[in-house]
């Protein structure tokens, strides 16, 4: 009886301090935890650091920028253009799989809307020697979309042809403070461990 006592009261013990340990934080906490650390192993000057504010960059994140509003309201009236373009050349096969863009699209799809587009403008170009000069200019401001939106997923290490927040590095947005001066800086996090993989400080 006395050995079953002691054998509950120990395992009683193991229990609660498994509970104790264990680690509760989100892993958003964890995450800014590691870039935290990061600062206070690697810097110099890391007793001056006071971290700001974290963003993850991800599709919630880049779709909220009103940058990237703008120039995916440009590629979806583009779309809607390019539809009437492949109608009035006899292919409105290719209609289909395109058509989706022309309602409001996310940023994670940029990279199946540039396979898409790439494959109807091809199709046009073989049927039609010359664009107008209407459709030429819905085409330049579509260039100039996709340049801005190039600009700015590379500021956070990313492609406009392979966008894939599910599997690629975890990036976060960090602003914070050092010496007194406001700096921000991306990282990019393993998504295993959580361990910082790179650092890029942005001006």
């Amino acid at each position: 009886m006395k050995t079953l006592i002691k054998n509950s009261l120990l395992l009683g013990t193991i229990a609660s301090f498994a509970l104790l340990s264990c680690d509760n934080r989100t892993a958003e906490e964890k995450w800014e935890a590691q870039i935290r650390a990061f600062f206070y192993e690697y810097k110099d000057d890391s007793q001056s650091y006071v971290p700001l504010r974290f963003y993850k960059v991800d599709a919630a994140f880049l779709n909220n920028q009103q940058t990237v509003q703008t120039a995916l309201l440009v590629l979806q009236d583009t779309t809607r253009q390019r539809v009437k373009q492949l109608h009035l050349t006899n292919l409105s096969d290719k209609v289909e799989s395109i058509s989706a863009f022309t309602q409001p699209f996310q940023i994670d799809r940029l990279d199946d809307y540039l396979k898409l587009r790439a494959s109807a403008e091809g199709e046009l170009r073989r049927k039609q020697k010359s664009y107008s000069e209407s459709y030429q200019l819905v085409l330049a401001k579509e260039e100039l979309a996709i340049e801005t939106l190039g600009k700015l997923l590379s500021q956070f290490n990313l492609s406009i042809y392979s966008i894939d927040f599910e599997n690629q590095p975890i990036i976060y947005f960090h602003e914070y403070r050092i010496n007194g001066e406001d700096m921000s800086a991306v990282f990019e996090l393993d998504r295993e461990n959580g361990r910082v993989v790179s650092f890029r400080e942005v001006s």
